[in-house]
Parts: C-alpha cells; sequence; structure tokens
C-alpha cells in the first residue's frame, strides 16, 4: 500500500504545472472532431481543408458513438453522419430529447443539420424551429456566456438558411463579441466550433471568422482529433481533496496548489472549472472544501467564497450548479455545498436543512444518489454521504451497503451494476464504504488488491470516460482517473491504520 501510494504520488508532483494547478488532456471523442472538422470544411481560411480531411481521417478510423445514454449517442451517431457525409436522415427523434435540459442538444443538431442541407427524422420542423430559437433570443432569460453564443450560432445558421441575411449578420456580430483574442470561445471546442460555423456561414469575409478558424487549425492534435476543454481549476480542487495528508504532497505540491486556488477565485467570490470562465457553485463548494484548514488561505478568500454560496441559494433552500435560468439542482453539487458550509461551520450563516432533507428524500424516492457531474454510482455515493446527518448506523449507511452488493468478482466496482471494473469506480466505492462506515474487512481486501493490481508502473491507472460535459456526453480525465482510484488507496491505508 506505501509503494502504490508513493508511486501515486510522486506521479501527481511530476505532473503539477509551474502556477500550482493539474489538468490533463482529455481523452479523445466524436463531438469535438466531427464539429470541428464541419466548421472548417467549407472555411477558405489556407489549411482549413487539410486539418478538416485530418479530422474525417480519425472519424472514418473506428470512431463509435458514445452509447451509455440514447441522447448521447444520437447526438454523436448524428455529428459523425454529418462530418462524414454518411448515411440517411439525422435522427433527433428519441423521446429523451423531450427533456428539457437535453432539448437545446436536438436544436443545435437540426440547425447544423439545415445547414449542411440534410433531412432530420423527428425533432421540430425548419419553420417552428426558426420561431422557436427567435423567440428564446427575445427572452432568454439568465444563461452561461457560452451557451448563449451556442444559441446565437443556431440562429445564425437557420437564418442563413431562409435567406435573412441581415438577421444572420446581426447574429454574427453577437458571436464575434464574446471571442478571444487567440480566436477561441471560452476555450471550448463545442462552442468555436460552432461559432466558427455560424460566422462561417453568416459573416465569412470578417476578422472573427478568420480567427476561429485559424484557431481550431492550430488547436488540432496530431492524431487529427480535437479535444474537450481543459479544467485547471476543478482538476487541482479533487488532486487535493485527495492528496492532502501525505506527507510528500504536504510539503512540494500543496503550498503551490493553494496560492492557484486562491489566485483563481473570481471578483463575484466564486471559482470556475477552469480559469478565465465564470463562477459555478460546484467548483465554488469544491475549492472551499479544498482549501479548509489549509494554511496560506486569506480569510477574505474564505469569507468572500461564502458570501457567494449564500447569494446563489434558491428560495427553496438548494442550489444550482450555473447560474443560469432552468439549472436543475443535482446531488452531487447539493452535497458538495453541504459539506462545504460544514468545513468551514461559525463563519457563515447560511442554513443547509432544507438540502440536506432533499438529499435524504432523493434518496428515499430514488433508492440511490445520481450524481449531475459524474456518470456512476460510487462517485453520486462517495460525494454525497459526507453531506448526511448524524454518524452512520453501525451496519453502515444503507447507500453504501447498496453501493458494496455491486463489486465484481474481480475486486473491483463498475461505473454502474452489471458493468466492467474501472480504477476510478474501485476508488470512489472504498472512499464511499468508509464515509459510510462500512468497514468490515471482508468489503476492503478485494477491492485494494484491484486497485494495487492495475496500478501502472508510473503510477497512475486506466481511465474510462466519467464525467458527463456537455451533458448527457461524457469525456474522460486522466487527473479525474488519479484522483479518484487514489482516494481508495488512501482509505485503504487509514483503514489498514485502524486495524482493519
Amino acid at each position: 500500500m506505501d509503494r502504490a501510494l508513493g508511486l501515486a504520488t510522486r506521479h501527481v508532483l511530476a505532473a503539477q504545472w509551474p502556477d500550482g494547478s493539474w489538468s490533463s488532456l482529455p481523452g479523445p471523442r466524436i463531438t469535438e472532431t466531427a464539429l470541428c472538422t464541419l466548421a472548417l470544411a467549407r472555411s477558405p481560411y489556407p489549411g482549413a481543408d487539410r486539418a478538416a480531411g485530418r479530422g474525417r481521417a480519425w472519424l472514418a478510423g473506428g470512431a463509435v458513438p458514445q452509447d451509455h445514454h440514447p441522447v448521447a449517442h444520437a447526438v454523436e451517431a448524428a455529428l459523425l453522419s454529418l462530418a462524414l457525409g454518411t448515411g440517411g436522415p439525422i435522427d433527433v427523434s428519441h423521446p429523451s430529447f423531450a427533456d428539457r435540459a437535453l432539448s437545446a442538444r436536438a436544436r443545435l443538431i437540426q440547425a447544423i443539420a439545415l445547414h449542411a442541407g440534410r433531412a432530420t427524422r423527428g425533432g421540430t420542423r425548419p419553420a417552428a424551429l426558426r420561431a422557436l430559437l427567435a423567440s428564446t433570443l427575445a427572452a432568454p432569460g439568465r444563461l452561461k456566456r457560452w451557451t448563449r453564443v451556442e444559441l446565437w450560432a443556431a440562429h445564425a445558421l437557420v437564418e442563413a438558411v431562409h435567406g435573412n441575411r441581415p438577421a444572420a449578420r446581426r447574429a454574427a456580430r453577437v458571436i464575434a463579441a464574446e471571442q478571444s483574442p487567440a480566436g477561441d470561445f471560452f476555450a471550448n471546442p463545442v462552442t468555436t466550433a460552432l461559432a466558427a460555423l455560424a460566422l462561417q456561414a453568416a459573416a465569412p469575409d470578417t476578422a472573427a471568422a478568420r480567427a476561429a478558424a485559424r484557431h481550431l487549425i492550430t488547436s488540432q492534435h496530431p492524431d487529427g482529433t480535437w479535444r474537450f476543454a481543459t479544467s485547471d481549476v476543478w482538476d487541482t480542487t479533487l488532486t487535493v481533496r485527495t492528496f492532502r495528508g501525505a506527507a510528500a504532497f504536504d510539503r512540494q505540491g500543496l503550498p503551490a496548489a493553494v496560492a492557484f486556488l486562491v489566485e483563481a477565485q473570481n471578483p463575484d467570490g466564486g471559482w470556475p472549472y477552469r480559469s478565465g470562465v465564470e463562477s459555478d457553485n460546484d467548483t465554488t463548494a469544491a475549492a472551499l472544501i479544498a482549501l479548509g484548514g489549509a494554511s496560506g488561505v486569506p480569510g477574505t478568500t474564505v469569507g468572500a467564497g461564502l458570501r457567494h454560496l449564500a447569494g446563489q441559494q434558491t428560495p427553496d433552500g438548494l442550489w444550482r450548479t450555473w447560474q443560469s435560468a432552468g439549472d436543475p439542482p443535482v446531488d452531487d453539487v447539493i452535497a458538495h455545498v453541504v459539506t462545504a458550509l460544514d468545513r468551514h461551520r461559525g463563519r457563515h450563516r447560511t442554513r443547509s436543512a432544507a438540502a440536506r432533507r432533499w438529499l435524504a428524500e432523493r434518496l428515499r424516492t430514488r433508492g440511490r444518489w445520481h450524481a449531475g457531474w459524474y456518470r456512476g454510482l460510487p462517485y453520486a455515493t462517495a460525494e454525497v454521504l459526507p453531506a448526511v446527518d448524524g454518524a452512520a448506523p453501525e451496519a453502515g449507511h444503507p447507500a453504501a451497503r447498496a453501493l458494496a452488493e455491486t463489486r465484481n468478482p474481480d475486486g473491483g466496482w463498475p461505473v454502474e451494476a452489471g458493468g466492467p471494473s474501472a480504477p476510478a469506480a474501485t476508488g470512489l466505492a472504498l472512499a464511499a464504504l468508509e464515509r459510510g462506515g462500512l468497514l468490515a474487512a471482508d468489503y476492503w481486501a478485494e477491492g485494494l488488491a484491484y486497485l494495487l493490481e492495475t496500478q501502472r508502473a508510473d503510477g497512475t491507472w486506466p481511465g474510462v470516460p466519467l464525467m458527463y460535459g456537455p451533458r448527457p456526453l461524457l469525456t474522460h480525465f486522466p487527473t479525474h482517473t488519479h484522483a479518484f482510484a487514489a482516494d481508495g488507496l488512501f482509505a485503504g491505508k487509514r483503514r489498514l491504520a485502524e486495524g482493519g
């Protein structure tokens, strides 16, 4: 155990960036590569055609749509078909697209299909789609800045198809106003590709269109792919939460990490998932958890963070993830906020009783917790349990017992029951058992052995896509896998130290 944790800690110290943060390149998937390929396919910018060809080569070389959720599969199948120019009508007919949180995905796919001259199956008729986009933009409510750009991009594409050049160019001007000096939009390749597609359709002769194309060309990876946005602030909170307490980490990595998190705080008191974007309640709570009790944290930093969370509380005593209209509360975010408030008890007056009752009711009515930002029972259970009132029963919390029963014969835990074991899921499951008071040795030995056996020589573990973004699509971040797997080993070490 000590050797494995030593390897894991050495790796994480070697991977720390000079600014004190951690982040890693996400794994490739169809979504970004197909969208960027589409955006460059018709661009006259030098090098665009070659970059699009490399993207098509990767997509045609065996890329498979994600299949964990029907909307994820439909979105990636549609984008793959659009980028390669294959298949029949673009299918957006699945009933899951009717979900309020997912209906925007269907609108985007339909707008791109309409721009590409492809028929669709299901969804909204073109005239109704045009009217829907216009009415939404007339009264959008509060939206994330990148969501607003994506909405204007869909509007620009549809208006251009209908020949309304003035409306399309107006939309292009709104989009261009959000562009960074580097040509991207919020360092998000999904938003950047959609903006580039719209700018090329509505205002191809502008500096904004050229800058977007240039950014896409220069950000393509050697394998022909584009990757989802990195998340330095979120990754740093995960790493600190896992490795804090390990002597080498506390000595060599923690001071710079704390300084980075303090510096990453936004003027509104919250923290963004990545530097330079707007605050969200999940990262704000995670940062406050990570900074709790650490030296070198100004009291003003914590105070501003707590005031931000207080200001974000909804009238029913809950919290959304984003500062945007219609964003629903989700189990993991609520739990992180409650845990952050507990960590800084005595420094605020924000009440969390309603949030705790909400979490208890979710477990009672649904039989388990469901995370909004990571797939799987292990993450949801591990992250919600610290927010539960009172000590665990002697036999362990029911949620921890239910999770224990999903362990596979190889000793590891799957992301969801019946699936293959994964190191990240196993580490999270062991952390959940500890937090849920399930301490009997027979639950632990095989899981710890699985983590020891699957660890690579460099101290890392193989990973699978776990994080949602944009929902319901999944992304694999090596930093997340490392933190989650190591968390299980640290829990095991504590159990051994207690004689378990």
